[in-house]
């Protein structure tokens, strides 16, 4: 018998030695086990989001906002200028073209803004994915249009973190929609 055929024999009992070991090693008794932890709530109460409502309007009265309206998830507005274009669609499958800022209504730290010397369009939105809060703060506006957002955490990134965005979050977000592009 060659070298060859040797090495096959054993690569087979070989392997199964390899599998039992892994198996027989990684077995652990009960004991072993970590302490459960209680799971992360992302779900808001309806007193969480009265808080995050009664913090939205305290911040909207200190910087002296006015005529500011209100819908009923929550979302307060400004239309500071009129569109005469197409609406986005509720199905959510339009993109947007818009120019925005969105700024941290705690620290009033800017999160992310768009450069109009890149694109003087602004930057292309899937409306299908963006946040509650600038889906229906979308929907009340037309191609042309200017508005103010005041966005409660529970309808942005809730009670997560990543990155500049910190849990329970409220974000004031203004948005020009220049072009609604329709799949």
């Amino acid at each position: 018998m060659n070298n060859l055929a040797k090495n096959k024999l054993m690569i087979k009992p070989l392997f199964i030695l390899v599998t039992l070991s892994i198996y027989l090693v990684s077995c652990k008794s009960d004991d072993d086990s970590l302490p459960e932890q209680e799971p992360i709530n992302y779900e808001y109460t309806q007193e969480e989001k009265d808080e995050e409502i009664n913090r939205l309007k305290l911040y909207i009265g200190n910087k002296g906002y006015e005529n500011v309206q209100e819908t009923s998830s929550g979302l307060h507005y400004i239309i500071e200028k009129a569109g005469n274009g197409l609406y986005p669609e509720e199905s959510f499958k339009d993109n947007v073209i818009c120019h925005y800022e969105f700024i941290n209504m705690e620290t009033e730290v800017l999160i992310e803004a768009t450069d109009r010397t890149i694109n003087e369009y602004g930057q292309v939105l899937d409306m299908e994915y963006l946040i509650p809060g600038l889906q229906e703060g979308l929907l009340l506006v037309n191609e042309g249009a200017v508005i103010r957002l005041f966005i409660p955490s529970y309808l942005a990134y809730g009670k997560i973190s990543y990155g500049e965005i910190t849990p329970k979050m409220n974000i004031e977000s203004k948005i020009e929609l220049n072009i609604v592009l329709r799949p």
